[in-house]
């Protein structure tokens, strides 16, 4: 009987951990790959200025996603990713390579608070909103 009862509750938290997560509309793929892309424009100083533009804007859309699901980590990753985006371009703008630089550190973190909260790896190429 034990074993019976702790296979059902095995089974149950395996079923909500799976239904917990869910797979990212082709919308936010799309985000998700433009802002990749741009980040790597900045790492190699391409672009810059209408790099950092871009990702401002993505993360525009992305805040209305978050705050459609209500996370507030969501939407404070993305208002935080909006703010230092601007910054990095008015940096890169007016020449400021340590701004740019502090500026990226920066973006990234924004990046990486929101990914720690809603990105589940469920493969080596593939992740899942959590």
């Amino acid at each position: 009987m034990r074993k019976a009862i702790a296979v059902c509750v095995g089974v149950l938290l395996c079923l909500s951990a799976a239904l917990a997560s869910e797979e990212a509309p082709d919308f936010h793929k799309k985000w998700m790959k433009e802002s990749g892309d741009m980040m790597g424009n900045l790492r190699k100083g391409i672009e810059v200025e209408q790099s950092a533009l871009k990702i401002g804007a993505i993360y525009k859309e992305v805040e209305t996603f978050w705050a459609k699901r209500n996370s507030d980590v969501g939407v404070k990753a993305c208002k935080d990713a909006q703010a230092t985006a601007a910054e990095l371009a008015a940096a890169a703008r007016a020449g400021n390579k340590e701004g740019v630089a502090a500026n990226g550190k920066l973006l990234g973190a924004s990046c990486k608070s929101c990914h720690d909260t809603h990105r589940e790896k469920v493969s080596e190429t593939e992740y899942r909103i959590k």
